[in-house]
């Protein structure tokens, strides 16, 4: 089925709420909060910017604040907590680590700590949180192989790569309500599906051009409403979406040059996500 299933579709950026244009220039990330506002991770910018749902730019976050904790890192991808506060993935490649940040709504930085550099080129891709204990996971590519670890938040390791399958370009992970999570693989075009403690469950997607197959997935997140899977079927330019167990359910057309991000809003809006532009479709 395909889903060009539309009552309103925005190009944020353009409207200003604040002092600020509120121009992408390199978004990765996207999540949304519970009061339906719109959280993107601009990768060449020190903070994130926030839209409201209808397409209006609010402001940069934290207000008031040199950046994200650590001002000479690039923020990579962002989730929020059970709490309602802001997990951000910092990028310090080449000259340092990769770190995780927590803020409150406040702006004040709640917790940081980096993360571990155990594989040699080890580039950390993508992270989300766990709602039911906010334990974090986190994706890693070392541009041949990946996989994936969890954290609590006080940035103990709790466990690493616990599965068997074979994940050659890990990109973004969503989890499910059952603490479930579903890895989007770049390079078997593939989702991977993890248990609670980390252990591989199955596949599913796999190359392909229509139908239930990918090419080049990125962003995923998790329909708290349906607890459907819904993928970035990048190179398709199309939005898929899958029962947890991984089976077919429908797809939608984007016709938008490389999407990148996707998020669910709280009436069911879907945020899409491309380098510099954020598309909101009223439902799927």
């Amino acid at each position: 089925m395909s889903g060009c299933i539309m009552a309103r579709f925005l190009s944020l950026g353009s409207n200003s709420g604040e002092r600020g244009d509120g121009s992408l220039n390199y978004a990765r990330g996207v999540a949304v909060s519970s009061d339906n506002k719109i959280w993107v991770a601009d990768q060449n910018k020190a903070r994130l910017q926030v839209y409201s749902m209808e397409g209006v730019y609010l402001y940069q976050f934290p207000r008031g604040a040199p950046g994200l904790g650590y001002p000479s890192k690039e923020p990579r991808d962002v989730s929020i907590d059970r709490d309602g506060h802001l997990w951000v993935l910092m990028s310090g490649y080449p000259a340092s680590p990769d770190s995780l940040v927590q803020f409150g709504r406040d702006g004040h930085l709640q917790a940081k700590f980096d993360l571990p550099d155990t594989v040699p080129g080890q580039s950390y891709t993508g992270m989300a949180v766990d709602l039911r204990n906010n334990r974090i996971l986190v994706t890693w590519s070392d541009g041949i192989k990946g996989g994936m670890q969890a954290f609590n938040p006080d940035g103990k390791l709790l466990w690493s790569d616990v599965g068997r399958a074979w994940i050659k370009a890990p990109k973004y992970v969503a989890v499910d309500r059952e603490g479930n999570s579903f890895v989007s693989d770049y390079g078997t075009h593939s989702i991977y599906k993890y248990d609670a403690s980390g252990r591989y469950v199955s596949k599913f997607g796999g190359p392909g051009l229509s139908g239930g197959r990918l090419n080049r997935p990125q962003g995923i997140c998790v329909d708290s409403q349906s607890g459907h899977i819904v993928v970035v079927d990048s190179n398709n330019q199309r939005v898929v979406v899958y029962t947890s167990q991984g089976a077919y359910v429908r797809h939608i057309a984007l016709r938008i040059a490389h999407p990148r991000g996707v998020a669910v809003g709280q009436r069911g809006e879907l945020v899409v996500a491309n380098k510099n532009t954020i598309f909101v479709f009223a439902r799927y």
